[in-house]
């Protein structure tokens, strides 16, 4: 194989490589809310979401323990820091804690 078309070849391998790396990353989608845990408390406090819509809440305080639930609907677990992400299939309004830090309190309606 000459130089040229081996240069040819490597380029069309790497945009090759390149395409299906960005096709893995698009199959994932943006939640239609995000709840942020900083200075303990939750930013913003109340979000609307469609039917089958996705919160995620994301852990930034620190290190700080969270328990972010809603009894009988969802329940992050404790932790301190990444994400949690819940997805609503039903209608209605959701009220959520922070079991630890019990004046931490938000809705997620859903609609």
């Amino acid at each position: 194989m000459q130089p040229r078309r081996l240069v040819r070849h490597r380029w069309i391998l790497a945009c090759g490589v390149l395409a299906t790396a960005a096709a893995g990353c698009a199959g994932e989608e943006a939640p239609d809310a995000v709840i942020e845990i900083s200075n303990v408390q939750f930013s913003p406090m109340d979000v609307v979401v469609p039917v089958g819509g996705t919160v995620e809440w994301r852990f930034e305080d620190g290190g700080v323990l969270h328990h972010v639930e809603s009894p009988g609907a969802f329940d992050s677990g404790i932790t301190g820091d990444g994400t949690y992400t819940h997805t609503f299939d039903q209608a209605g309004t959701y009220t959520y804690t922070c079991s630890i830090h019990p004046y931490m309190t938000g809705t997620v309606t859903v609609r």
